[in-house]
């Protein structure tokens, strides 16, 4: 395939896939950036976009997932700062702060461990290992839906044994 037929069949799709990037992005360089490398996917699959039946389909699924790539890596990196950060804010923390955090982490374990079964091991994957719940789910085979629902019932418990605690602390 020539430039020019390329030009013909890619090129007026470029404001669609640009509007989709931009939503999907929120970043106006980021956007020109994935709609660039949609256009250079597929001028390296030139040859082969006679075969699809639709190529404004296929540019907006690249684009689609490229999207989707990117912001994966920007949570991935975003998360990565946010430890870095924690870890060298460790250093900085006083020895009495350091204390009741990690009397607040014990009194978390043990109210999690306080939990009935299927709850405590739904709340430790969600938050002690921070997984997503499609993930939880295909690991423990429960609908989605009822492991939102188990997870918040078993932090409606833990707040009430948070509560009763703090109670009969005061009293």
């Amino acid at each position: 395939m020539k430039s020019s037929e390329f030009k013909l069949l890619v090129m007026p799709h470029s404001s669609r896939l640009y509007r989709m990037a931009f939503r999907l992005m929120n970043n106006r360089e980021e956007a020109e950036d994935i709609v660039q490398e949609v256009y250079v996917k597929l001028w390296g699959m030139r040859n082969e976009l006679n075969n699809y039946n639709s190529i404004e389909a296929l540019a907006v699924r690249i684009t689609r997932n490229l999207c989707l790539d990117n912001l994966r890596r920007r949570k991935v990196n975003q998360n990565a700062m946010k430890a870095e950060q924690m870890k060298e804010g460790m250093y900085s923390i006083s020895p009495a702060e350091k204390l009741e955090k990690k009397e607040e982490a014990e009194m978390i374990h043990t109210l999690i461990a306080a939990l009935p079964e299927p709850q405590r091991s739904l709340v430790h994957l969600r938050h002690m290992e921070g997984k997503e719940y499609e993930e939880i789910s295909e690991m423990v085979n429960m609908n989605v839906n009822a492991i939102r629902v188990s997870i918040s019932r078993a932090r409606k418990q833990m707040r009430e044994m948070l509560e009763k605690q703090y109670s009969s602390w005061k009293a």
